[in-house]
């Protein structure tokens, strides 16, 4: 399940998918709200090519990696998404390991700052 919640992308459309009232979530719905995390715009404005890369990252690796770890249910035909058998696990693992890996990230982000004022 570690693999299934490496890529943020994942992580992104488990949150989402957690927080989901409906039972089933169509994948161009996912890939509008990810893309607008992604580019701090509103869901109206997440379109063009930020969408569609979103998009078909979704369809051809993201969405299969989280069925293949039982964390969704992914129909590629429909390209609907549903709550799978571990998705409240991975949504616990999310909740307790993101302010780690945040914290990873600024201070890898300090470091590369002090690099470049240093030299």
């Amino acid at each position: 399940m570690h693999h299934a919640l490496r890529a943020p992308r994942r992580r992104t459309a488990v949150q989402i998918m957690s927080g989901s009232e409906k039972a089933t979530v169509a994948v161009r719905s996912l890939a509008r709200q990810i893309a607008a995390n992604e580019n701090d715009v509103p869901t109206s404005q997440a379109t063009g090519e930020p969408y569609r890369n979103v998009y078909n990252a979704l369809s051809q690796t993201h969405l299969p990696t989280l069925a293949a770890a039982g964390i969704i249910i992914y129909d590629p035909k429909r390209q609907k998404v549903s709550a799978g058998a571990n998705l409240d696990a991975a949504s616990i693992i999310i909740e307790m390991t993101t302010p780690t890996v945040q914290l990873l990230f600024d201070e890898k982000e300090h470091a590369t700052e002090d690099t470049i004022i240093g030299d």
